[in-house]
């Protein structure tokens, strides 16, 4: 990129998960605003819909009971997934977990990163993914599980997200299942000096994405993959971080505990096609 983004002053957090000194953002709205992730900002979306994004969909009243397993899904190890998501007992104090609709089926899409085309997600066997809500109303994080058909699906996810990061224009990219048109702007990766977990492959992405009235947002968004398994950390609001898991604040902290758990899945259950 030829100029500096984000700028020092503009109040984007470190690689730490810390935020610079400058700036300051307002409080996010939940299941309303497309960000990130999780994690991951704000574009208008509504979120009882099928087609809400996986990480860029969150706020409002739509949040459902926290589900424990993917519904309908043949895959036999569909029942892991609860084991790699945010649960109540890893949040901190006034957070709660809550689900999303559609959360816990194949209808939702995973991959909508600058409102791609991602060939990969017709590989989905199962899927899981639920939200960090803070007080009322305020989603922080959010955490989705989901298996694919063969690890060669998920290196095929991970292959898609890069070209279409680097592909992405500086202009407004229309969804292709029917999201809000949205603009994407990438700055450096933040993973530049977070612990890896062997075994685990990671992506992670910060960028800020502009809506069609010109509301900003920055959000970060966190691939892993493992097998056929893969598993996104989505901050929503990375101007002002507020996500806690288990007492841990800082993003690549937080993304960590994630990736130990993944590294932790039977080899038999994420290698062998379902």
């Amino acid at each position: 990129m030829a100029d500096q983004w984000p700028p020092a002053e503009s109040g984007w957090p470190s690689t730490d998960g810390g935020v610079r000194r400058s700036g300051v953002r307002r409080a996010m709205r939940v299941v309303g605003a497309v960000t990130v992730l999780a994690l991951v900002g704000a574009v208008a979306a509504d979120l009882g819909k099928d087609s809400t994004p996986s990480y860029e969909g969150f706020g409002g009243t739509d949040l459902t009971p926290s589900p424990t397993a993917p519904s309908q899904s043949r895959d036999p190890s569909a029942g892991l997934l609860a084991n790699l998501i945010v649960s109540d007992a890893d949040v901190g104090p006034g957070q709660t977990v809550s689900g999303l609709p559609g959360g816990n089926g194949l209808r939702v899409p995973t991959l909508d990163l600058c409102n791609g085309t991602y060939a990969s997600e017709a590989q989905r066997t199962a899927r899981l993914q639920v939200a960090v809500v803070e007080g009322l109303s305020e989603t922080v994080l959010s955490t989705e599980a989901v298996l694919y058909s063969s690890g060669a699906a998920t290196a095929a996810a991970f292959t898609e997200l890069k070209s279409t990061a680097a592909a992405c224009p500086d202009t407004p990219v229309e969804s292709p299942v029917g999201l809000p048109t949205v603009t994407t702007r990438f700055g450096p990766a933040p993973d530049g000096d977070w612990p890896q977990v062997p075994s685990v492959e990671r992506l992670a992405f910060a960028f800020e994405t502009t809506d069609e009235n010109g509301e900003k947002s920055r959000s970060v968004a966190v691939y892993l993959r493992r097998g056929r398994a893969l598993l996104g950390v989505y901050f929503s609001n990375a101007d002002e971080p507020k996500a806690v898991v288990e007492g841990k604040t800082a993003f690549g902290d937080i993304v960590n505990i994630f990736a130990e758990r993944l590294a932790k899945l039977p080899v038999a259950a994420i290698s062998t096609t379902a």
